[in-house]
C-alpha cells in the first residue's frame, strides 16, 4: 500500500515539474568524455567515459551505423556522476564506419537528459 503511495506522488511530482518546465533531473550535464566527436578507435569495442550521471539511474546506450543499435553492456556510475559503459560495438564498415553514440540517463522507468557523439571511425 505504501508503495503505491510513492509510486503515485513520484508520478505526480514529474508531471508537474514537467509542466512547468523543470527537470526531475537535476545536476550536471550528462557528457561523453572520450571517445569525442570525430574521434577514430581501434578494435570494434570501446568503453565510454563520462560525467553528470544521476547515480540513482541507469544508462542505455545506442550507436547508429545505417540503423541505431541498443547496445547491452554495462555501467557503472560513481556517486560524482563520473560513469563508465562498455562494451559498446563499433562494427560499422565501409560507408558505415562512422557512428553515432547516443547515452541516455533512464531513472524510475522515465527517459532523462542525453549526450551524443558523432563521427565515430573504428581503425583497423
Amino acid at each position: 500500500m505504501m508503495y503505491d503511495f510513492v509510486e503515485r506522488r513520484w508520478f505526480i511530482t514529474v508531471i508537474v515539474a514537467m509542466c512547468l518546465g523543470v527537470s526531475v533531473f537535476a545536476g550536471p550535464q550528462l557528457r561523453i568524455m572520450y571517445p569525442g566527436n570525430n574521434a577514430h578507435v581501434s578494435g570494434k569495442t570501446i568503453e565510454l567515459t563520462g560525467t553528470g550521471a544521476d547515480p540513482n539511474g541507469q544508462l542505455e546506450v545506442s550507436v547508429m551505423t545505417d540503423d541505431w543499435f541498443l547496445q547491452n553492456g554495462r555501467a557503472t556510475i560513481e556517486s560524482n556522476g563520473n560513469w563508465t559503459y562498455s562494451p559498446v560495438y563499433i562494427s560499422g564498415q565501409g560507408e558505415y564506419n562512422n557512428h553515432i553514440i547516443r547515452v541516455t540517463v533512464i531513472k524510475k522507468g522515465i527517459r532523462g537528459p542525453s549526450a551524443t557523439i558523432r563521427g565515430i571511425a573504428r581503425q583497423d
